[in-house]
């Protein structure tokens, strides 16, 4: 009962903001559209966005709310650091599993899946680098993206329909990539549970605090 409650109020939280996220962010993480209602989650009006969702911008982040931020960030550093490493072994142990259920074909066509996106984040990467003040759209992205992660890590059934599209995968892969799937959401629900509730949406903008002050008039 836990864990399903926690599964919907990702699913709110993600459904309400993340589209948002989405629209405003080019250079993020490549997501697919929410999966259809009533496959796993609670039906959403939020899942199709509506023209006021289009036109909606970051909202303003002031000299006060971006040293809140900085503060938050450094009085709980210890922690979105253990989130963001667990974060990393995760998506590493998922990996690791799935390569060998692949076929040669399969795996050639994951290698250079594998190879766009590292090369679409360094581009993105290299924008930020760039950047000596976050804008208030950065910090919105920043705060966002995470969201659609914790959504990429609790359905099940979207992840695996897009596998099963994306590599051809028959039957018996599909099952094997379920129970994968299965074990890498309970290793998240874990590590939310045990984790302090900003370290989520703060673990991406953590990584750029320094650029947070605003910038010298």
């Amino acid at each position: 009962m836990k864990q399903r409650l926690l599964v919907a109020v990702l699913t709110v939280i993600v459904f309400a903001a993340g589209f948002v996220a989405r629209m405003l962010t080019e250079a993020g993480p490549s997501v697919p559209p929410p999966p259809a209602p009533g496959a796993e989650f609670v039906r959403s009006s939020a899942a199709t966005p509506t023209a006021d969702m289009k036109e909606r911008r970051a909202p303003t982040y002031t000299e006060k709310d971006r040293t809140k931020l900085v503060h938050q960030i450094e009085e709980i550093r210890p922690q979105i650091d253990a989130y963001r490493q667990r974060i990393d072994e995760i998506a590493a142990d998922f990996e690791r599993d799935f390569v060998p259920i692949l076929n040669p074909a399969q795996r050639a066509k994951f290698d250079a899946a594998k190879k766009r996106e590292q090369e679409k984040h360094a581009k993105g990467d290299r924008k930020v680098a760039e950047t000596v003040t976050l804008s208030d759209e950065q910090i919105f992205q920043f705060q966002q993206r995470p969201l659609w992660n914790a959504l990429w890590n609790v359905a099940i059934n979207w992840r695996l329909q897009r596998l099963a599209r994306d590599y051809k995968l028959d039957e018996q892969q599909q099952e094997k990539v379920r129970q994968l799937l299965l074990a890498r959401r309970q290793k998240f629900l874990d590590l939310v549970d045990s984790s302090p509730p900003p370290s989520i949406t703060l673990s991406q903008l953590a990584t750029q605090a320094e650029k947070l002050a605003p910038a010298k008039k």
